[in-house]
């Protein structure tokens, strides 16, 4: 037929797969350059976890070595009382025994991680699992730090305001000291003490683990 003319459908076909090989690359490429992203993300955030937790170890350390202290003032004063001992070393370890310190975690690289939503691009379930774990173990001391200041708070600082002299640390009468109710916050007070140092030990020794386990992959 005439102006009839021939469709050269290899050619077209071949146009075809070169287009479909150039968008195969490129999001081949543009996946390739988020996944990098993503990676230096993480990176990021787990470099900003180990130093926030350097951070906590260090002032738990400190902690501990107060709390640690402080439980001995505490035990010392009953051992004063059960042995009759004298009232004015009692009245001092009293007043000195209202130094209760109070831990401080640092969360804010944690809580960018979780909030961003950015935990889900960890593919290293290990690492994962134990970034969640080390901050559960932050929850629960400081719970634990929570109830022993209730314990200060509601029963053995009023106490000792109400009955001793605060200002001139003068001694006060026997009775003072040698009541039950005095006894039994002493006792409730350094058994919140033990049982918060238990939890602070093993919260350092997550911290540790986690240092030594992550921080030596220069993230």
């Amino acid at each position: 037929m005439r102006g009839f003319k021939k469709i050269d459908w290899l050619n077209h076909f071949l146009e075809f797969i070169v287009v479909i090989i150039g968008i195969l690359l490129a999001f081949q490429l543009n996946t390739c350059s988020e996944e990098k992203e993503q990676a230096k993300l993480i990176d990021r955030h787990i470099t900003n976890i180990t130093e926030e937790t350097r951070f906590n170890k260090t002032n738990l350390e400190k902690t501990i070595a107060e709390s640690k202290q402080l439980k001995q003032t505490v035990d010392s004063i009953m051992t004063l009382l059960d042995s009759d001992g004298p009232l004015w070393n009692i009245n001092m370890l009293s007043l000195q025994a209202l130094r209760l310190n109070y831990a401080y975690y640092k969360q804010n690289a944690y809580n960018s991680l979780k909030q961003s939503g950015d935990i889900r691009f960890i593919d290293d379930l290990n690492l994962r699992d134990d970034i969640i774990t080390l901050y559960e173990y932050f929850n629960w001391a400081r719970a634990l730090d929570d109830a022993t200041r209730d314990t200060y708070l509601d029963n053995f600082q009023p106490y000792v305001m109400n009955n001793f002299d605060m200002r001139r640390a003068t001694l006060q009468d026997r009775e003072k000291y040698h009541n039950q109710v005095y006894k039994n916050i002493l006792t409730s007070y350094s058994y919140m003490m033990q049982f918060r140092l238990q939890r602070q030990e093993e919260l350092l020794q997550r911290m540790t683990d986690f240092i030594e386990k992550h921080g030596k992959n220069s993230y």
